[in-house]
């Protein structure tokens, strides 16, 4: 069976598009991101193929395309909604040094776990590693305080 079809294809984006929906809708009632949701059922499918499948499927070309659309997608989104004026630079600085702050401190924490449990592995490997598991998305971050009041 050929999994990368254009009739697979196709199904897929649907079935990925329908879900992401639904979990839209379920993210609005329950303040929990859509896309944790999207990124826990992934999982969740990866165990239970495993079961039904005797030799494993090599997701990586689909995914590769995936993510370079995604990731274009993101950064056109947040472009088209930048505005920068000269009195929103103050805010725009400190946020900026919020995000490096918090950038940082995540990564230390998740060196120093990664050098502590991988005895193998260098202090400059931990941190290599450990940055990009800190870089916080908006695509979790916005929907997570979208529903904080502006007080």
């Amino acid at each position: 069976m050929e999994i990368v079809s254009s009739y697979n294809l196709i199904i897929e984006f649907s079935v990925i598009i329908i879900l992401s929906f639904l979990f839209n809708g379920i993210s609005k009632r329950t303040n929990i991101p859509a896309v944790l949701m999207l990124i826990s059922l992934g999982i969740i499918l990866q165990y239970i193929l495993q079961y039904f499948t005797s030799e494993p499927i090599n997701f990586f070309p689909i995914l590769e395309v995936l993510g370079i659309v995604g990731l274009i997608m993101i950064v056109l989104e947040a472009a088209l909604e930048l505005e920068l004026k000269r009195e929103k630079l103050v805010p725009i600085l400190k946020s900026l040094a919020i995000a490096l702050i918090s950038l940082l401190l995540s990564t230390w924490a998740a060196a120093n776990i990664l050098y502590y449990y991988i005895p193998e592995m260098s202090m400059q490997s931990a941190w290599l590693y450990a940055t990009p598991l800190s870089i916080l998305s908006s695509a979790i971050i916005i929907p997570s305080v979208a529903g904080l009041k502006s007080k």
